[in-house]
């Protein structure tokens, strides 16, 4: 699975990607994301959980945002941190 913090178009809707965060992934952390950075998560099993928190100033905000999913074995998936704190439908693209 890719984690992008990454600005995305979505129809005429730009998200755009700020911030740092401090991303969770069933429990693993997957490290600070940067702007425009792209990280992998290594998951097993078909449901997951991931946990974005903000960044400013090199200190956490306490500002969180979770998100449970599911995918098929065979399946990945690339999430938009930007489309998914701001409920975009589009946050995860699944690929196989």
């Amino acid at each position: 699975m890719l984690i992008d913090n990454r600005d995305i178009s979505v129809g005429d809707i730009t998200y755009s990607a700020g911030t740092t965060y401090e991303v969770r992934v069933d429990n693993q952390e997957i490290g600070v994301i940067k702007k425009s950075e792209r990280k992998v998560a290594r998951v097993a099993g078909v449901s997951h959980k991931i946990v974005v928190e903000e960044i400013k100033d090199k200190v956490l905000t306490g500002e969180k945002y979770e998100r449970i999913f599911k995918f098929k074995s065979n399946e990945g998936a690339v999430i938009n941190i930007p489309a998914m704190i701001n409920n975009a439908n589009e946050w995860i693209n699944k690929t196989k």
